[in-house]
């Protein structure tokens, strides 16, 4: 404020770098405050980072004090030093501060000009970095919040940036993805079911469902459609999320985790079949996503029967199989499929 009204005179470098000072002892402060005032060095350390990440932002920026390249090593450096100070003090908004950052840094620095690939490897080391966190700490808020970062910048990019031969390059990096989330579920699951010995067999409903379908669209928009591609990706996942169901039900603890990647394996292979076979394309739009959400919602029988859940599945899956056959219009078959999950839900399964 001095500086703009003319009281002081002092280079811009000099302020920015004060700040960044200020900043630091701050940081230093909060940490050696971390056990006797929790709270209080927790936000001195949160706000002194931040500060930290607005300096470098608006020297780069406002300044053009920095080049890129230094910037983005600067943001880097800063989230990764979060992630460790989050993990050593049990902190999960450091953690949500550092993820959001680390998200956010490639935004803020960027010109325009960057390849996806150096994007999309930053993004897969800052996920791996979420997947390293999963390990030790069960922060379900954490692994949503890279989950929807991922998508949701992955999805904008597609939109905005992406061509047919721009696919050898983009395509390893969606199996990245969908691979880091498709096991961090595990990862939670297991780990709630370490600390928490008398709450078992977690499932995180959001990554478990929501990854495969996400991934799955995303897949169908860099193939442009192609459905024989598209069938043997479902057939894939199918192989994949059947192998995971078999070693998940052996263990008590994540029966129900193993229950859910059953459910995906038996969507997966179904849908493979009209997208190889069938120009019905929009059945499996009903079909797939129906029965992962009756399933979630339907609980099991407690008389030792089958439960309604694999009924509802087993069932209209059994529709599924015969209106591929059936020369029957598709919006007949559709009605078809959701009469028989819904008779399945509210009658006895036998």
């Amino acid at each position: 404020y001095a500086s703009d009204q003319g009281w002081l005179h002092v280079p811009i470098e000099l302020r920015l770098a004060a700040i960044a000072l200020a900043a630091i002892a701050a940081l230093a402060f909060g940490w050696r405050e971390r056990d006797r005032r929790r709270a209080f060095g927790l936000s001195l350390q949160g706000g002194a980072i931040g500060i930290l990440l607005m300096t470098v932002f608006a020297a780069f920026r406002i300044y053009a004090l920095l080049p890129a390249g230094a910037a983005f090593a600067l943001m880097l450096v800063l989230v990764a030093g979060t992630g460790v100070l989050a993990v050593l003090q049990d902190a999960l908004a450091l953690a949500v501060l550092g993820i959001v950052a680390g998200f956010a840094a490639p935004i803020l620095i960027s010109t325009g000009s960057g390849p996806h690939v150096v994007l999309f490897s930053y993004y897969a080391l800052l996920n791996l970095a979420i997947f390293a966190i999963a390990w030790k700490k069960p922060w379900r808020a954490l692994n949503l919040l890279g989950f929807a970062f991922t998508w949701i910048i992955g999805t904008a990019w597609g939109v905005l940036r992406y061509a047919p031969a721009l696919l050898d390059s983009t395509e390893p990096f969606l199996v990245i993805f969908f691979a880091i989330y498709l096991a961090i579920p595990v990862l939670y699951a297991w780990r709630r079911g370490k600390d928490e010995p008398a709450h078992r067999d977690f499932v995180d409903g959001t990554l478990v469902f929501g990854n495969p379908l996400i991934a799955f669209a995303l897949q169908a928009a860099l193939l442009d459609g192609d459905r024989m591609p598209l069938a043997y990706c479902a057939l894939a996942l199918a192989a994949v999320y059947t192998l995971l169901a078999w070693v998940l039900i052996r263990r008590a603890s994540m029966r129900t985790l193993g229950e859910s990647f059953a459910i995906l394996a038996i969507g997966f292979a179904t849908l493979a079949v009209p997208l190889a076979l069938s120009a019905r394309s929009t059945l499996w739009r009903i079909a797939f996503p129906g029965n992962a959400i009756w399933w979630a919602i339907a609980s099991p029988r407690p008389t030792g029967g089958c439960s309604p859940r694999w009924c509802v599945s087993t069932r209209s899956m059994s529709a599924i199989s015969s209106a591929i056959c059936d020369a029957s219009p598709t919006i007949r078959t559709c009605r078809t499929i959701c009469a028989t999950s819904i008779r399945c839900l509210v009658s006895p399964a036998r």
